[in-house]
């Protein structure tokens, strides 16, 4: 009697169709249309994985898929490529997406605003403010770029309640029930 070795097939082959059954991004939970796929917090593009050629049984893919995640496009830009540390952009998506009724696109253009001018801030040597009423009062007028000043402005006053919120929640519930969510 012969024992039977399991089924191995290669990595890239597992990876295929875990990619093919991944329906919603891992960190905000939108439907994915195109897909990041993520190792331990890295981005693996298509190359790379058909180069993963190594021969691999079920039980081992198991303990491997623990290791890779399905991400929106947004979120693996988001949460795998470097970031400026200006503002707090990972907690000020988190914030809008579990604290507002935002669209993923409204969401999207708040965080793009808020990159685009943290990195623009550093870029001028713009120290950080030092209190929350200094995000919105004109302290940092000086430094907006001098395109879609309105937008960011917009970006701030949001970035401000998410802070609020962390300094002070009760506080921030109450201030937040009146404030509209376009301004």
């Amino acid at each position: 009697m012969t024992v039977q070795q399991p089924k191995r097939r290669p990595l890239s082959r597992y990876l295929k169709d875990f990619k093919h059954t991944q329906t919603h991004c891992a960190h905000c939970g939108k439907l994915l249309d195109r897909i990041t796929l993520t190792r331990d917090g890295e981005i693996v593009n298509k190359a790379t994985i058909a180069q993963l050629d190594t021969p691999i049984d079920e039980a081992t893919w198991l303990t491997e898929q623990q290791e890779w995640m399905a991400l929106c496009r947004f979120c693996g830009d988001l949460h795998c490529k470097e970031q400026g540390n200006y503002f707090d952009i990972i907690g000020f998506k988190q914030f809008l997406f579990e604290q507002t009724d935002m669209s993923h696109g409204t969401i999207r253009e708040y965080v793009v605003r808020l990159r685009r001018l943290g990195n623009h801030l550093v870029a001028q040597n713009i120290p950080r403010p030092d209190s929350l009423e200094a995000l919105l009062d004109d302290s940092l007028e000086a430094w907006l770029p001098a395109t879609s000043t309105n937008n960011y402005r917009i970006a701030l006053r949001k970035y401000w309640q998410f802070q609020t919120q962390i300094a002070n929640p009760v506080i921030a519930q109450q201030e937040n029930k009146a404030t509209s969510d376009i301004y």
